[in-house]
């Protein structure tokens, strides 16, 4: 099995590939693109592509179902499905992309690439208007450009937030979460205090999530990595950030090595070594059965405000491949796949959080505990990485690669070599 937790990002889609690819079947970003054809279901005849990760063990027959409904009405169009796990996944898709092989819908963790090269249609030229409002509003705006177009639609989630081991905060005399840097330095040095080699924080930052660790900082000291209009990695924000993540680790609070990845630090976490960490859903769903005791609280910031939530989508995009009947076809099986009846089986198969308004709601009214609830309620505050910006992808290795040396660097110095990094790719 190949199972995904919603990550933000293996270095994300085909910059160059994606590059390369451009004028073979799309417009000028999105503008005067292929109109659908109006032919009556029943006699449309075509075929449409599905490139799509594999979430779990059901992701194939999750599809099937929704491809199975949509031939009831769509008779003749066939409907070919290519499933591959997300090792390798953005190495298959640029390989797509470059063969200008494009499939006609793509589920996927990044759209900037395409977008920017000029291949994909605005999403809102496939989906209908009443598919597009039943999406979470605050969710739907994660797949808009730096153009503002509508490039992508999220189809699944995950939010994070603070996770802490009640039984530890309870032993080591801690009363409530932390909701300042100095609360969370002070509560990881009373955990740690315990003994038996448990740490207070876990903070991974090896090549997996380190985008969305070093972001966590960065938000925390009222930063953002857009400023006027650019990506920019070296500002005073994130170096107050940086040298918050040094300080910890170099007073012990943290696992010792810092290329880690998130599942990593679960591990710990669900070992009960660990007081604190960001997590999803799947992590904090695993420690518990494991008999963690898990409470959450937004992840503290640097002078106590509301605190952080983040969040991650994945995307459906539908290429252009200048092809009226295969548009026609694309958007009637996405505003089927979007309809109540065939999402909700098809986004409880990926083990994730739904993105459509109405089946948010339902999940809350289904939720098994507090903590369920409460990631389902993070959907519509939570925080989101610059994912529309094709220079994200730059950044976001950059980060990926570099981060982990705030152990043994100082935070101006690594910043400035993350700038130069991205500035490398510009």
């Amino acid at each position: 099995m190949n199972k995904r937790v919603l990550k933000f990002g293996t270095v994300a889609l085909i910059g160059a590939f994606a590059l390369s690819a451009c004028g073979g079947g799309g417009g000028d970003k999105g503008e005067g693109t292929t109109p659908a054809s109006t032919a009556d279901p029943a006699s449309l005849e075509t075929t449409i592509k599905i490139l799509a990760p594999s979430y779990a063990d059901s992701s194939k027959a999750d599809w099937d179902k929704i491809t199975a409904e949509f031939n009831k009405t769509y008779p003749k169009v066939k409907v070919e499905l290519q499933i591959e796990g997300w090792d390798g996944f953005s190495d298959k898709v640029s390989a797509r992309i470059q063969a200008k092989d494009y499939p006609d819908i793509l589920n996927d963790n990044a759209f900037a690439a395409s977008a920017d090269a000029g291949i994909l249609y605005p999403i809102d030229e496939v989906l209908s208007k009443e598919t597009l409002a039943a999406i979470e509003p605050s969710l739907l705006k994660n797949g808009q450009g730096t153009d503002g177009k509508q490039w992508a639609a999220p189809d699944i989630a995950s939010s994070r937030m603070l996770a802490y081991n009640t039984d530890l905060f309870e032993k080591a005399g801690i009363a409530a979460p932390p909701k300042t840097w100095a609360e969370m330095d002070d509560a990881a040095k009373k955990i740690v205090a315990l003994g038996n080699d448990t740490r207070g924080y876990g903070m991974p930052l090896g090549k997996e999530e380190a985008q969305v660790e070093a972001s966590l900082w960065l938000w925390g000291a009222g930063g953002n990595w857009v400023v006027d209009g650019a990506l920019k990695a070296d500002t005073p924000e994130a170096e107050a950030g940086f040298a918050q993540m040094k300080k910890m680790h170099a007073d012990g609070l943290t696992q010792a090595n810092l290329e880690d990845n998130r599942q990593d630090v679960a591990n710990l976490f669900q070992a009960g070594k660990l007081g604190m960490l960001v997590a999803h859903s799947p992590i904090v769903t695993d420690a518990e059965a494991k008999g963690i005791k898990v409470a959450l609280a937004p992840v503290p910031d640097k002078d106590g405000g509301e605190g952080v939530a983040t969040g991650v989508t994945d995307f459906i995009v539908a290429f252009n491949n200048d092809d009226a009947k295969r548009k026609q076809a694309t958007a009637a099986y996405l505003d089927l796949m979007y309809s109540d009846a065939m999402y909700e089986g098809w986004y409880k198969g990926t083990k994730l959080l739904p993105v459509t308004t109405s089946m948010i709601e339902k999940a809350k009214t289904e939720a098994a505990n507090d903590n369920d609830k409460a990631f389902l309620e993070a959907l519509s505050i939570v925080k989101f990485l610059p994912v529309g910006d094709p220079g994200w992808d730059a950044l976001q290795a950059a980060l990926q690669g570099s981060a982990y040396k705030v152990g043994s660097e100082e935070p101006s110095a690594l910043l400035k070599e993350i700038q130069a990094q991205v500035d490398a790719q510009s």
